[in-house]
């Protein structure tokens, strides 16, 4: 699966196009772009996606800015995330009331095989 970098972002950021799901379910939310955030510990997810997945809190833990500024107490729940063919089984996602997309942090991209291709601008997933 090959990805264009979107140019939404300056500079143009590497996406991927996922689904979500209930853990085990059908696909609930169609194709998003997601973006790639190798320093991000975490994934984010906007609430509204979440709450259409109807996925129960698992637990609360606090976050903060990339500053360090802003810390907050967010709900944690676990979803699947689909990317073409390949399905990302319970992956723990913050619910973000803040953002509009999703950020694909380090604890989903750590199970993903994909090469960021800075020069042509394309993320595959292997």
């Amino acid at each position: 699966m090959k990805t264009p970098y979107s140019y939404d972002y300056t500079p143009p950021a590497p996406i991927l196009l996922v689904g979500l799901a209930a853990p085990e379910q059908a696909p609930q939310v169609s194709l998003q772009p997601a973006l790639i955030d190798t320093g991000a510990d975490g994934t984010f997810v906007p609430t509204a996606l979440l709450e259409r997945l109807q996925v129960p809190v698992i637990y609360a833990t606090n976050v903060r800015s990339h500053l360090g500024q802003d810390v907050r107490r967010v709900p944690v729940h676990r979803v699947d995330i689909l990317l073409d063919s390949v399905r990302v089984p319970g992956v723990e996602v913050v619910s973000d009331d803040w953002g509009d997309e999703i950020i694909l942090g380090r604890n989903a991209l750590n199970k993903l095989e994909l090469f960021l291709d800075g020069p042509h601008q394309i993320t595959r997933l292997e």
